[in-house]
């Protein structure tokens, strides 16, 4: 089962680092206004590699963001041209559409009813394994 409340925290985290960016260690010499703190930022990106592949991290990861929404969506069976705004904000908004789109998405439809009975679970399973290993 998927846990909406794990994206919730998720996107609690990167609310809190955007904050944290931009207020927190004004004393520290980063400066107190969001200019000097771009400033600050900018100089140490220029002289930090790690800092520097993180960022190129990020884009890549903002390339592909739309890729792995559609897949998501085909996964959960529909269509990625007829979702209309949650596609789009999850697609082309970096990391809180990414969030929406987690809280927001469809359920996966499921392989075998909800039943107390295990059997049934036990028998598709045991179904599965017979068909991998004929292969």
């Amino acid at each position: 089962a998927e846990n909406k409340q794990f994206h919730s925290i998720l996107g609690a985290v990167g609310s809190y680092s955007i904050l944290w960016g931009i207020f927190a260690r004004a004393e520290d010499g980063f400066g107190t206004t969001l200019p000097d703190r771009l400033d600050s930022f900018w100089e140490l990106i220029a002289i930090d590699r790690v800092g520097f592949s993180f960022l190129v991290d990020l884009a890549i990861f903002g390339a592909f963001q739309g890729w792995l929404v559609d897949d998501d969506l085909r996964r959960r069976g529909l269509d990625p041209e007829l979702t209309g705004t949650i596609r789009t904000v999850g697609k082309y908004v970096p990391f809180f559409g990414l969030v929406a789109y987690l809280l927001m998405r469809p359920a996966l439809p499921s392989s075998v009813p909800y039943s107390d009975d295990k059997s049934d679970v036990v028998a598709v399973v045991e179904d599965d394994v017979a068909t991998t290993m004929e292969e």
